[in-house]
């Protein structure tokens, strides 16, 4: 199941919650309770290749092998 970063529109808290995609909308906050709440947009890490190690982001774009 995916997690999900949100802040509170009532009182600013931050937050993570692992959540369906279904139900991303019936969230609410665990600090006030209120249900006024905006989903961030954070990155993520991708893992590829094998060995165990990660590719990192190139100088200039791309990515270098790991």
């Amino acid at each position: 199941m995916p997690t999900y970063d949100f802040r509170c529109a009532q009182c600013g808290h931050k937050f993570t919650v692992m959540v369906s995609i279904s139900d991303k909308d019936k969230v609410s906050c665990p600090g006030c309770g209120g249900k006024n709440v905006e989903q961030l947009f954070t990155g993520c890490a991708v893992r590829t290749g094998s060995g165990g190690s990660c590719d990192i982001p190139a100088t200039g774009g791309g990515f270098s092998g790991g």
